[in-house]
């Protein structure tokens, strides 16, 4: 019997590896896709035709986004070619990068095959490759909240031995808090979630406490200003949030976005209920010294219950938000499956049957992935081509994005040389729709409800039915506009 299991955990294991590496260098197959719509806001804000006082006064400081990616993805593009390939390879070497990382970077504790299930999980998870080249600071964030929480563990394991562990290693910790605090909200979230956690432990084991007190006060004084900053953007008057989905369907999307379909899903499921009624029995006088499993499902529920407050005002839900803490929830997942595979040897293979479904759900991705994942080019292309329009007016209310950088944004995709104007659609300049040259209307993030709101608030009537270019990107033809009066 033990032959058999150990013949199973070794195929299991080499499969896994296969299927890992696989992933790992899918991450490299989809830089030629073109640029989605925020990914031509992170164009814009690193053009090296801007010098970065002007992208930083016009463009930065007027956008609620935390602007540490945009700064690296500036000094790339002076480096590189301002191509969507280079600016995606920026991307996708960070997430790969992030795979040696979480494996050298591993609390020594850990034996060979906990340290591999959890790598080959970060190199497999299909979201990681989908997401790995977008030209957003998801893959960064990633790598900063992977290195934050491996090495909270090693600061924990240090802390367990009742010693406070070396500057070295508190410096390493705080830098890649910081780090992650001007990549994404959620790292940023997730750092001062784990500075928390790390708090609470210092103050059972009687060390430490000062020192963590102190450097995540100087983490949080830095990214003060910038909280600050988004906070008197997001109040200002005519400021307004456009997700709308429902948390309820969003959390659905959300955990098919970052695990795949239903019936992965299900089996991710009960595998979590199984290995968590089994940890509790087995470990229940000791659970709370389980390190590798407190700190990932703190992370994780208190992350949740921090949205779910701001969500009453902001709807925080986004599937991609979510991506930051993937590695939190995967090394949630690890240690169950670690578990589940010391306490019933041929449980292994549940390792590589989840990596097979990711990567039946990465095929699918490649399989319909278009080459242009913006209707934006084709949008250009007919208004400027075949109705050889020279200006056009665009529906900005409701991009979230500044002027300044709306301009090269919506005229990246527009011939070479070709000579057109951007004119953002307001109150005053309305009559341009449907009087004289009658411009169209391009309304980007296009939906329903976008539509209506832009026909009702500018007063325009459809000349025709609005032509859509993939599921983002409308044109509006108006024939007359309404009177609005002021209140």
């Amino acid at each position: 019997m033990k032959k058999i299991q150990k013949i199973i955990t070794v195929v299991s294991l080499a499969v896994s590896g296969v299927l890992a590496s696989y992933m790992f260098c899918q991450r490299f197959t989809l830089l030629h896709l073109g640029l989605l719509y925020d990914e031509l806001y992170s164009m814009a804000t690193a053009f090296p035709g801007f010098s970065w006082g002007y992208i930083w006064r016009e463009m930065l400081l007027k956008d609620v986004n935390l602007p540490l990616f945009n700064f690296i993805l500036y000094g790339w593009n002076h480096i590189f070619p301002l191509t969507a390939d280079y600016m995606h390879l920026l991307s996708a070497l960070v997430s790969a990068a992030t795979i040696p990382l979480v494996w050298f970077l591993a609390p020594k504790r850990w034996n060979l095959t906990q340290r591999f299930i959890f790598t080959a999980l970060m190199a497999g998870s299909f979201a990681l490759v989908q997401f790995a080249g977008i030209i957003r600071a998801y893959s960064f964030a990633v790598l900063a909240v992977s290195a934050l929480t491996l090495q909270a563990l090693s600061i924990l394991d240090v802390l367990s031995a009742h010693k406070n562990p070396s500057a070295k290693r508190w410096s390493a910790f705080f830098f890649t808090g910081l780090s992650a605090a001007y990549l994404h909200y959620f790292s940023s979230a997730l750092f001062f979630i784990t500075a928390l956690i790390i708090f609470i432990y210092t103050c059972y084991y009687k060390t430490g406490r000062k020192t963590v007190f102190l450097g995540t006060a100087a983490v949080f004084a830095c990214w003060l200003p910038w909280v600050y900053h988004t906070v008197r953007l997001m109040s200002a008057p005519g400021s307004t949030w456009w997700y709308t989905t429902p948390p309820v369907q969003a959390s659905f999307e959300i955990a098919q976005f970052l695990f795949g379909s239903n019936l992965i899903l299900g089996g991710l499921i009960i595998l979590i209920v199984v290995a968590g009624t089994s940890i509790l029995f087995t470990y229940k006088k000791t659970l709370l010294l389980r390190t590798d499993l407190i700190l990932p499902l703190g992370q994780t529920l208190i992350l949740l219950g921090v949205i779910a407050a701001v969500s009453h005002k902001y709807n925080l839900w986004m599937d991609r938000y979510f991506l930051a803490a993937l590695p939190s929830f995967l090394l949630l997942l690890s240690y169950a499956l670690f578990h589940l595979q010391e306490r019933h040897r041929i449980l292994i293979i549940l390792l590589p049957l989840l990596l097979t479904g990711w990567v039946g759900e990465h095929w699918e991705f490649v399989h319909n992935a278009r080459h242009e994942p913006t209707g934006l080019k084709n949008a250009l292309a007919y208004l400027t081509q075949t109705e050889k329009r020279h200006a056009i007016l665009v529906d900005t209310a409701k991009t979230g994005y500044p002027p300044a950088a709306l301009n090269l944004m919506y005229t990246f995709y527009a011939p070479k040389g070709y000579p057109l104007t951007i004119i953002p659609l307001t109150e005053q300049n309305r009559e341009l729709a449907f009087t004289g040259e009658k411009l169209p209307v391009l309304i980007p993030v296009c939906s329903v409800q976008h539509l209506i709101f832009t026909e009702t608030t500018y007063g325009l009537e459809e000349a025709q039915e609005p032509l859509i270019f993939a599921p983002d990107i409308c044109v509006l033809s108006a024939k007359e506009g309404k009177i609005i009066q002021d209140d």
